[in-house]
């Protein structure tokens, strides 16, 4: 299903460790991409320290970008979507999404930080 999501001008990938694959990473890689997938560990061997360091950098860049998915379908409602006409979920989805960002910045628009002079 990779394949099918990717376009081939990307510049970087990223993923969870269900999408490692050495292949899809040599190759990726080959055309100039970053791959930022994160590592799987081999049967009866554990990540390296590094290696679980730099998943955990992954996996919170993944979060960051998955948040806003997770607050529009859970807090917003939009679990399902009906056929309303592409202009009309186009604008309703477009609106979610900008609710969103207000709402995961509301404490610093409700306590702004006082100035250092």
């Amino acid at each position: 299903m990779m394949e099918d999501l990717l376009h081939g001008d990307e510049e970087a990938v990223w993923g969870d460790k269900a999408y490692a694959n050495e292949g899809r990473k040599d190759e990726f890689e080959r055309r100039g991409g970053k791959w930022c997938v994160s590592k799987k560990a081999s049967r009866g061997q554990s990540l390296s320290k590094k290696d679980k360091e730099q998943n955990r950098r992954f996996s919170q860049t993944r979060a960051r970008v998955e948040h806003p998915f997770h607050v529009v379908k859970c807090l917003w409602g939009h679990r399902k979507v009906r056929y309303r006409g592409i202009y009309k979920n186009a604008a309703q989805l477009f609106t979610l999404f900008a609710l969103t960002n207000i709402y995961l910045v509301r404490k610093k628009l409700l306590y702004p930080q006082p100035r250092c002079a």
